[in-house]
């Protein structure tokens, strides 16, 4: 891709390259909750429009390339549930960008790796060490902060921790079948899983609980799905998948954590002072900061490695 052969041209490759261009799709990304904000439609609309759209452009770009996407038909369905997953992540990030700010949807979306450590245990059948539950009890202490103050976006933060909870077990998911197929065509699978799960949902969603027909999207509307589709949900999701190769699930849900200083910093350039919040959310934000960077610290320090070599594996 054009963006790694620039890297490797600044003297970024292997690991480091893959880093590089792991941190730039993130502060991409962590102006999702912006441009979802700007768009009038439902979640589920909008989670229906882009990936319908990401699945027929995803299709076009495999068959132009001969990409070869037969795989295995556990893996397909496996790749397709992952989709299922994602649609649901994408629904409550909308929720929770509609229900708050940016600020509070990215700190909530940075709880993923809190659920990584306590997830991957579960599915690799391996005791969370000291360092796991502890850091777990300080993230869910510095949430205990921010609601503890009469906080007034708790459903928009309560979305995005459960948003969190799914992007956790999608990137476990994902990475063991990374370096198994090429990064489109798991993401074709996928795309098509979330397409399917939306295009099942939005009738019964339409009638029950908007109580309203498809809503028609406004030119801006399709302008910034488009943009949801083809930069986020091909590129940037493919690219991140990609970085699996060489990168573990807790890295790559780690590294996710900068977002919130990212999308923070835009935001407030986009909507000012209404993204600035109280002592307590920032007290618990710090906490949550703290107990995820508490973990790699302590490996590197004491040498506890173990969710690491173990994510390693699964690749």
């Amino acid at each position: 891709m054009a963006l790694e052969t620039l890297l490797n041209k600044f003297g970024f490759k292997g690991e480091k390259a893959a880093y590089a261009e792991l941190h730039f799709w993130i502060m991409c990304s962590s102006m999702i909750p912006i441009i979802n904000i700007y768009i009038t439609l439902s979640s589920v609309e909008i989670v229906f429009l882009r990936t319908l759209i990401a699945t027929s452009i995803v299709l076009c770009i495999i068959l132009y390339k001969k990409i070869k996407i037969k795989v295995k038909m556990s893996h397909i369905v496996m790749l397709v549930f992952t989709g299922l997953l994602t649609a649901i992540y994408w629904v409550l990030f909308v929720i929770a960008a509609k229900k708050s700010n940016t600020s509070v949807t990215l700190v909530g979306i940075a709880t993923t790796p809190i659920w990584v450590s306590f997830i991957y245990p579960l599915v690799s059948k391996k005791k969370p060490t000291f360092t796991e539950v502890m850091t777990g009890l300080s993230a869910l202490f510095g949430v205990y902060m921010i609601f503890s103050s009469g906080f007034a976006y708790s459903e928009g933060m309560f979305a995005a921790i459960l948003a969190a909870f799914f992007a956790a077990v999608v990137t476990i998911l994902t990475s063991k079948y990374s370096k198994k197929y090429h990064y489109l065509v798991i993401t074709f699978y996928q795309m098509c899983g979330a397409f399917a799960a939306t295009s099942m949902f939005l009738p019964y969603f339409l009638k029950y609980i908007s109580k309203a027909s498809f809503h028609t999207p406004t030119s801006l509307d399709i302008l910034l799905i488009i943009i949801l589709a083809i930069v986020f949900s091909i590129i940037a999701y493919s690219s991140i998948v990609k970085v699996m190769k060489n990168i573990t699930p807790f890295s790559v849900s780690l590294a996710n954590n900068v977002s919130p200083i990212y999308g923070g910093f835009i935001a407030y350039i986009f909507f000012g002072e209404s993204e600035l919040m109280d002592i307590y959310f920032y007290g618990g934000a710090f906490m949550i900061a703290f107990a995820i960077l508490a973990m790699p610290l302590a490996r590197y320090f004491f040498k506890l490695d173990e969710l690491d070599d173990s994510s390693s594996t699964t690749t």
